[in-house]
């Protein structure tokens, strides 16, 4: 062995030792997920039973709202879009993860000519098979398959924040659908019920029993009528457009169908209590991807701080020839090679920068989807908590107003009071049903509302319907 042999081989051992000794200092810690400081409960709650939690619009029991659901969990574009990132990140990870992997490539060549300019044609071939390993003593590889499955994770839970979006858009252009429905139906039926009036009084004026006055304001309260239908109908029309968008089809369709399954209004069959705020909000998608990306973003910080340190990669080939008339050869080499940054102009400086920059971005984004949890939770709970005092205070009230109309309109008929009553009650009862459309409208968007923003973790118990 030469001595110049013996020193490049010290020269190695002394590289690979610096490498080492680098590669103590440049280790970094597993990410750890951050924890949220939210209160103990949630106001004016109970401890959830998560039975059904992931089917919350099941607590409406109406086969046709779980038909566009499903409608729409196969077909709606946003949630097709989302599927399809999950592949992207899919790709990406194993992209990633081939990194770390030793590279082979083989490559072959022919030639066939005359190189002397003699005469003598000759034929030339060669192939060679190269192997290259960079190996991850600083973690760069590492960090960037960390990075990697965070950033799939955040495409599943991408795709199940979709869903969830989805779901309750649904739902809600369902409760929009089914109230103007039956507002336009409730519109409809005291429109009868003032014609009948109006006829009331022109036999009353016939008979000289009432005044020209008193037919004027019954014709008014049908003309009231008929003017509150055309707005209706195109609340309805556009809830229907929209719930075509969400699931793909055609509004006439669905038009059909809601026409066809009649126009009750939906209403939860269930009574709604979402649990500890730290269990609801770790179930959150959008929070846990949230995290995900901090997490992605954080490895991208360790990306940027590997970038400091040397890189150290084997590599070796293989390349026999063939000559034709001269015989044969091969050739081969083997052997690491150290890249170390001496001076970048301030470029891995500037990366490491940006990418902290980043995670402190990421961090914040996160923290605020917690906020953003917590007031959702607390003003969806709000709403729904009082829903039920108010739909049975309208309730009691158009029966009450059922009452009037009829005790009224006898008073009238037999001559015992003026018209004036009587087209005040008819005023009284149509508002007191359109509160109570509107009650029972806000109240099945409030349990949709709590339900989304507890991502369908909330304890369903029967109520009594």
């Amino acid at each position: 062995m030469t001595q110049s042999t013996r020193l490049s081989r010290r020269g190695l051992l002394a590289g690979l030792s610096s490498v080492g000794l680098l590669a103590a200092c440049g280790t970094t810690t597993p990410f750890t997920a951050p924890k949220a400081d939210v209160a103990d409960r949630f106001a004016g709650n109970s401890p959830a039973r998560r039975a059904g939690a992931n089917t919350w619009w099941a607590a409406f029991r109406d086969s046709q709202l779980d038909r566009l659901v499903n409608d729409g969990l196969a077909r709606n574009l946003d949630v097709m879009s989302a599927v399809a990132s999950i592949r992207e990140a899919e790709a990406n990870a194993r992209l990633v993860g081939a990194s770390d992997l030793p590279q082979i490539t083989a490559s072959a060549s022919g030639q066939r000519g005359d190189s002397t300019g003699a005469g003598t044609v000759s034929e030339t071939s060669s192939g060679t098979l190269g192997v290259s390993w960079m190996i991850d003593v600083f973690g760069a590889n590492r960090a960037a398959r960390r990075g990697a499955r965070a950033d799939l994770d955040a495409a599943y839970l991408s795709a199940d924040v979709a869903r969830l979006t989805v779901v309750s858009a649904i739902a809600s252009a369902y409760i929009d659908a089914r109230y103007y429905q039956n507002m336009r139906d409730l519109t409809r039926q005291s429109l009868e019920s003032r014609k009948q009036s109006l006829r009331l009084t022109e036999q009353q004026d016939v008979l000289g029993a009432s005044t020209r006055i008193d037919v004027l304001q019954a014709e008014q309260l049908v003309t009231q009528a008929e003017a509150a239908l055309p707005p209706l109908e195109t609340g309805f029309d556009q809830s229907v457009n929209r719930l075509a968008t969400l699931t793909d089809s055609t509004s006439s369709a669905v038009a059909a169908a809601l026409r066809k399954s009649g126009g009750t209004q939906p209403r939860a069959r269930y009574s709604a209590s979402v649990g500890v705020p730290a269990d609801v909000i770790r179930a959150r998608p959008d929070v846990r991807m949230s995290e995900r990306q901090f997490a992605s973003a954080m490895a991208g910080v360790d990306q940027a701080q590997a970038a400091f340190y040397p890189q150290l990669t084997l590599s070796g080939s293989v390349t026999p020839l063939n000559i034709s008339g001269g015989g044969s050869m091969k050739t081969w080499g083997f052997g690491p090679q150290l890249s170390v940054p001496l001076f970048s102009g301030g470029a891995n400086s500037a990366r490491l920068s940006a990418a902290q920059a980043r995670a402190e971005q990421a961090r914040l984004a996160w923290r605020s989807s917690v906020l953003a949890a917590v007031e959702e939770v607390e003003n969806a709970l709000a709403g729904y908590n009082r829903d039920s005092r108010l739909v049975a205070a309208q309730t009691k009230l158009v029966g009450n107003a059922e009452e009037s109309v009829g005790l009224t309109r006898d008073s009238y008929e037999y001559g015992e009071s003026e018209f004036f009553p009587v087209l005040d009650a008819e005023r009284v009862l149509l508002s007191s049903r359109q509160e109570l459309a509107g009650a029972l409208r806000q109240q099945s968007l409030n349990f949709i509302k709590l339900s989304a923003a507890a991502a369908g973790g909330i304890g369903l118990k029967a109520a009594a319907s």
